[in-house]
């Protein structure tokens, strides 16, 4: 649970946020799938706060996100991948 600040802070910031989970606990996969390239992001947290604040940053982004394991959040869709690519990209 966030105090009030940190709720305003994630709702004002929310793309920062997630590009800040993304650092931290996250990658960008360039995928090599029967020869045809795809981009994904991978998420991965054992707390369940985390994961949950992850995806419901997620919802408000209008990203949609899928569960692979109980631990992680993936984002496959071409649109998906592109929305995040716009303030995320590859790490440096």
């Amino acid at each position: 649970m966030l105090d009030s600040w940190q709720e305003v802070l994630v709702k004002t910031a929310t793309e920062q946020f997630v590009r800040g989970l993304i650092d931290s606990d996250g990658c960008r996969v360039v995928a090599n799938d029967r020869g045809v390239q795809s981009v994904r992001y991978h998420f991965s947290n054992r707390s369940e706060d985390i994961r949950r604040l992850f995806c419901a940053a997620l919802d408000e982004l209008g990203v949609p996100w899928t569960r692979p394991r109980w631990f992680e959040v993936a984002v496959y869709r071409k649109a998906a991948v592109a929305r995040l690519d716009e303030f995320v990209g590859p790490k440096a």
